[in-house]
């Protein structure tokens, strides 16, 4: 029995095929997160904390809904964040809020460790202003 539920456990794990990723941009700069398979070639889940600079060092985090365009590099998707500053958005500021996600994917596809780039626009809502803002972020992302 022992063995079925390793060898359920170990299918299942690498059947997520988690990321880790490192991005600069929206919402507070600098931010290290981890991407995750929901639903296999279709929505991933992400979370992330971030740290940012402004009038002060910024701590804030978040997470997103990933849904991958079928048969592209595309993916849009829906979040939220918080942080203790100002977030990095034209037009529009707060410390939290709900954003969109548009999104693109290069994959470098090497055989050991699978490195990607990625590149993101935000449009965003910040409830506490009732502004709209709009950033973008790019970055790094590892499988493991």
């Amino acid at each position: 029995m022992r063995k079925w539920v390793f060898l359920l456990v170990l299918a299942l794990g690498l059947a997520w095929g988690q990321r880790l990723e490192v991005g600069l941009g929206s919402p507070y700069g600098l931010s290290l997160g981890v991407r995750l398979g929901l639903v296999p070639f279709l929505l991933e889940g992400r979370g992330y904390a971030a740290l940012g600079y402004g009038d002060g060092a910024v701590l804030g985090g978040g997470a997103d809904f990933l849904l991958k365009v079928p048969l592209t590099d595309l993916y849009l998707g829906l979040g939220g964040f918080w942080g203790t500053g100002n977030a990095w958005a034209l037009g529009g500021t707060g410390q939290g809020g709900v954003r969109a996600v548009l999104g693109t994917w290069l994959n470098l596809g090497l055989p050991l460790l699978p490195v990607g780039f990625f590149a993101e626009l935000h449009p965003s809502y910040f409830p506490d202003t009732g502004g709209l803002g709009l950033g973008g972020a790019v970055g790094v992302s590892l499988g493991f």
